[in-house]
């Protein structure tokens, strides 16, 4: 296998549909985008192909290419997954890699031959170090085929995020946009890993990954990225980007500093009450929406589940968080273990009174090495679907469903949705176009679906 002079590199996206396989389609392929940057010094040609564009992957597949990297994250879209395989040639290299392939090396390699390598863990200076050294032997976080055996090398120990590595947006080929809105959407991620020990974490147990701990760039570099960003609307993708919030407040003065206005969504927790002063630099820097996770109404379920904090916690933390005119997304988790419907359907209340702005409400799921699947084998009753997903006897996934559809419609009563979106407006997050666009495409949407199931 040649692991030198490689010329022509195919970069492909494996999926159609996202963010809770609802076909939005405005995210970009940001780790896949990392790879690339991380070889584009090293290879004469990257080309990046996102499958939400594109009809097959055939076209794009020649005798110039000697080198693919499929990034493969979650575990739908199987047969698109197979598809794109069963067109690269076996003398084409083929590096695979993301959370699922990371979870799932032993598999991968069995039931597709075609592949060579595949990248456990984050895979910008894997890949590099595979391409200048010419060989993958004792490169940690490599898996690979070597005289018709499958050799796994140590795990690679975490080391701190790069400052340099991020994506180069003129390899992109496409524009991402807010479906039924328009709006241009672009991503950053500012750091990687957690510091906390929830119980949904999964790389901590697998023998193929190490979890990696918190590490963030330097506020500087951060604000490099942004500056190369058209898009006035970014997400982070970091799991916790305010857990430094010294860090956060100096990447709040830089953006000032550079007279950035563009609008921010990021994912932090409840902590973030304890420095008002950061919080009041976030609104001022263009921070408008907050995603938190509070998984649960009982404090039997956030002891659980390692959450931190409790009910009393999280109201105390929103008397601070009310304060600023940002918008708040609360995530819940319905079915959590234990819990019984009263206590489900006490979220739409709960949320009301603690100020959240919208509530995303996600079925408990345990995947393969989530400490929460022998827990479930121990408790009588609970059972985890193929899809991963936990349900019971007491409450089956039809229930679960009814259940979440009860919450959702006590939530958005007609007046929350309007306050929320006088609230979206105010903050300059959309215009009242916006809002108008996107309610027709919801109804539309909505339509079509109603239509398919009478048909």
């Amino acid at each position: 296998m040649k692991y030198k002079n490689i010329k022509n590199a195919l970069c492909i996206y494996p999926y159609r549909i996202e963010l809770g396989r609802q076909g939005w389609g405005f995210c970009p392929p940001l780790g896949l985008e990392c790879i690339a940057a991380s070889i584009k010094e090293i290879v004469s040609k990257i080309t990046i192909v996102d499958m939400r564009f594109e009809d097959t992957v055939a076209e794009f597949i020649n005798d110039e290419i000697d080198l693919v990297c499929i990034s493969k994250n979650w575990d739908f879209e199987e047969d698109l997954f197979c598809e794109i395989l069963s067109k690269i040639p076996e003398y084409i290299m083929t590096i695979v890699g993301g959370r699922n392939a990371t979870e799932n090396v032993i598999e991968l390699f069995n039931n597709h031959t075609n592949i060579d390598v595949i990248i456990r863990g984050d895979g910008e200076e894997t890949i590099r170090e595979l391409f200048e050294s010419g060989s993958p032997r004792n490169i940690g976080g490599l898996s690979y085929r070597e005289n018709g055996k499958i050799i796994h090398n140590q795990n690679r120990l975490s080391s701190s995020i790069s400052d340099t590595i991020y994506p180069d947006r003129k390899l992109r080929r496409y524009k991402y946009k807010i479906k039924g809105i328009g709006t241009e959407f672009d991503t950053i991620s500012g750091s990687r890993g957690c510091p906390f020990n929830c119980k949904f974490c999964t790389l901590k147990l697998n023998p193929y990954g190490t979890r990696r701990e918190w590490s963030g760039r330097s506020p500087e570099s951060v604000v490099t990225e942004i500056k190369t960003i058209n898009a006035d609307l970014i997400g982070f993708t970091d799991e916790n980007l305010t857990h430094d919030m010294d860090r956060m407040g100096k990447i709040c003065d830089l953006i000032l500093k550079e007279k950035i206005k563009k609008k921010f969504i990021a994912n932090a927790r409840i902590d973030i009450a304890r420095r008002p002063d950061v919080l009041f630099k976030m609104y001022r820097a263009g921070f408008r929406v907050l995603l938190l996770g509070i998984e649960s109404t009982c404090d039997e379920t956030l002891r659980f589940l390692n959450k931190g904090f409790t009910t009393s916690q999280i109201k105390e933390a929103f008397r601070t968080l009310r304060k600023f005119g940002i918008f708040y997304h609360g995530y819940f988790i319905i079915g959590n273990i234990g819990e019984d419907e009263k206590d489900m359907l006490r979220i739409s209340e709960f949320a009301r009174e603690i100020g959240l702005d919208s509530i995303a409400l996600c079925r408990l799921r345990v995947d393969k090495y989530s400490p929460l699947r022998e827990t479930i084998k121990e408790r009588n009753g609970y059972h985890i679907g193929e899809d991963t997903r936990v349900y019971s006897d007491r409450y089956s996934v039809e229930k679960l469903g009814k259940i979440t559809s009860q919450i959702n419609y006590r939530f958005y009563s007609f007046f929350h949705i309007l306050k929320i979106s006088r609230k979206l407006i105010a903050g300059r997050i959309v215009t009242a176009n916006t809002i108008c666009r996107l309610v027709w495409h919801s109804i539309a949407s909505a339509g079509k679906r109603r239509l398919r199931r009478r048909l």
